[in-house]
């Protein structure tokens, strides 16, 4: 099993040759020799996301397609997101930061943080619904071998609306009424 702090560092990056090189330059900054504290995971995971949000080199195809065969298969559909919201779930909900951290780190404000997390729980909410309607699209709850043998989308059960309708829906509630 991949270590915790590489698929962390995967998710950040969504490329394993850059994570690999963040997860490096990190190790080189800490001083092994001496006895760790209390703090040192803390301190090392917060150096890797530093790290990995300054980094945001290009993405390889061989990078990602890596990255996926590394990562536990509950944490793919994480890597499919966008950089941005991505890096915000991983940062607020993985690694437990609150949303002033999460606003620091990417440079933004803190009802930014709330969108992108929003931003990033929809496009999650989304592909678990599309996985779902496809699995009951198909008999026996099996993808079909030829997916044109699917009903129709009018033949769905399930109501689908979509992403960008239901971010946009979203966007306005994350205003605060003024004073």
């Amino acid at each position: 099993m991949v270590p915790l702090s590489v698929q962390l560092a995967l998710l950040l990056t969504a490329d394993s040759q850059e994570a690999e090189a963040n997860l490096a330059t990190v190790t080189n900054t800490f001083d092994f020799a001496r006895q760790p504290d209390e703090d040192a995971l803390a301190d090392i995971q917060t150096a890797l996301a530093r790290q990995s949000i300054g980094s945001g080199g290009v993405i390889s195809s061989d990078g990602v397609a890596e990255a996926q065969s590394m990562l536990q298969p509950s944490l793919l559909p994480v890597l499919q997101l966008e950089r941005f919201p991505r890096v915000c779930f991983v940062l607020r909900t993985l690694f437990g930061y609150a949303s002033s951290v999460c606003a620091r780190m990417l440079g933004i404000d803190e009802d930014g943080v709330k969108v992108l997390l929003r931003v990033a729980v929809l496009e999650l909410q989304h592909a678990r619904s599309r996985h779902i309607a496809e699995t009951i699209q198909s008999p026996g709850g099996v993808m079909p071998a030829n997916p044109t043998s699917a009903p129709p989308p009018a033949q769905n059960p399930i109501q689908t609306v979509s992403r960008h309708e239901e971010i946009h829906r979203l966007l306005p509630s994350t205003r605060e009424a003024p004073g």
